[in-house]
């Protein structure tokens, strides 16, 4: 699954193996005698838990189609890109890996991801059967540095329960039977009406939201209000990330927290690790996260005990919808593969209809092959599926995917809005001193 890695939390899901013995499984896969006409291919990734599990399922039927082929999953959830890095440079490179968004710039900037592009006929990979915005985040020019793999927008859950218990009906715009309409002003009404403190101890116990500290949680509210965090060309923040409409995104968000609508200020820098289960439990109305949060709620909206709903990310009433971000990932071959014929053919493989189907099991992402999305969305008896493939023309890929070390930047940004609600620094003030010191990166 994409990340950003072990900031998502889909890597390690709640009651998965550790990162150690998830890269001891992974290893063990190879442990039985291989005859000596065998050829081995090492494939890098960060899966953990039931997905690598299900990324074996993926490696064993190549091995099927393939015979005398093994395919060896190297999983590190942890130091991934470093170790990739290291790897590739120091000649011992897997021969396929698993590009996320974040690292797309770092690898295709230093050639360290090979063009699939005079390849696409011999794969039978058409540019038309992937959703356009998920291939964009790995093409260059006429290149494709990686095969999409699987994705996700931002979306918002919603607990019907807890709005219907305070008499909220969602807007039409919401349930997409409308494209305009779900607007700030109507997520605020929601979060407030349904705030309350249903034990009488004098605080609450039920909140509308929770604060989203991290760029690539609130980024899709600053793109929803018609600004960015950063010019066109990836040159500069100035003049974006303190925007008139950032600022309005900024002040939107940190006034559900200094109105009390969300759980508080005490979530700033540490996050929230009780969101998802205050969500489930019926005391949060509004959850904002991607699709590897569904298989948590799985099972409580297939018995019932969680009536689940996805939204759009409400937009700025000036503007007609949302932006939404999208994080994607693809298999990616180095240049200095032993074996790149072989490679480019795995490759082509677990990006295929085949794959994608089985990794779909796994419910952590949708597939960016349009007809397995739609496969899998018709199947689904909750709906819930089709509203996700829905929202993705109103997402655009995260700007790491352009700008490399992306992370620094999304370090930088998480003081605009902690300063506001932990000393009351003007929003303005802290988002102009974040611009320029963004720009110091940029500019390096």
């Amino acid at each position: 699954m994409l990340s950003p890695r072990n900031r998502r939390g889909t890597n390690i899901p709640p009651g998965s193996t550790t990162p150690a013995t998830v890269l001891v499984a992974a290893l063990c896969s190879a442990c039985a005698p291989t005859p000596p006409d065998t050829t081995t291919l090492r494939v890098a990734l960060w899966a953990g838990g039931h997905e690598l599990e299900i990324e074996q399922q993926v490696a064993a039927r190549y091995e099927e189609l393939r015979p005398g082929t093994r395919v060896l999953l190297e999983s590190a959830p942890n130091g991934y890109e470093e170790r990739l890095l290291t790897s590739i440079a120091a000649g011992h490179p897997p021969d396929v890996y698993l590009l996320d968004s974040p690292d797309i710039p770092t690898f295709v900037d230093r050639g360290l991801a090979l063009d699939f592009a005079p390849y696409r006929e011999a794969l039978g990979f058409r540019v038309d059967s992937v959703f356009p915005q998920v291939l964009g985040a790995f093409v260059r020019g006429d290149a494709i540095f990686a095969l999409p793999k699987d994705f996700t927008p931002m979306v918002l859950y919603a607990n019907r329960g807890v709005l219907a218990r305070a008499g909220i009906e969602l807007p039409p715009a919401a349930t997409g039977a409308s494209p305009t309409g779900w607007t700030w002003n109507d997520f605020r009404r929601a979060a407030r009406a349904v705030t309350a403190d249903t034990d009488g101890d004098g605080r609450s116990d039920v909140f509308g939201f929770d604060f989203p500290r991290n760029l690539y949680q609130w980024v899709p509210f600053v793109w929803s209000a018609g600004g960015d965090i950063l010019a066109p060309d990836a040159t500069v923040a100035t003049g974006y990330l303190d925007a008139p409409p950032a600022l309005a995104a900024y002040e939107f968000l940190t006034g559900l927290a200094e109105d009390g609508l969300t759980p508080g200020a005490q979530f700033v820098q540490q996050g929230d690790p009780a969101r998802e289960a205050r969500f489930a439990s019926g005391h949060q109305a509004f959850l904002l996260s991607g699709h590897w949060t569904l298989p948590v709620f799985r099972d409580l909206v297939t018995s019932g005990a969680l009536d689940l709903v996805i939204l759009p990310i409400p937009h700025h009433p000036s503007q007609p919808t949302a932006t939404s971000v999208l994080y994607a990932s693809g298999w990616a071959v180095p240049p200095n593969a032993a074996n790149p014929r072989r490679a480019i053919d795995l490759a082509g493989f677990l990006a295929s209809p085949e794959a994608q189907r089985i990794r779909a099991r796994s419910g952590l992402a949708i597939p960016s092959r349009i007809d397995v999305a739609a496969e899998i969305a018709a199947a689904d008896t909750t709906g819930v599926e089709l509203v996700f493939t829905r929202l993705v023309e109103g997402a655009r890929p995260t700007w790491g995917a352009y700008v490399r070390d992306f992370s620094r930047i999304e370090s930088l940004a998480v003081e605009i809005m902690d300063r506001r609600l932990l000393t009351g620094e003007p929003l303005a003030s802290s988002a102009a001193d974040i611009a320029r010191r963004v720009d110091e990166v940029l500019a390096r």
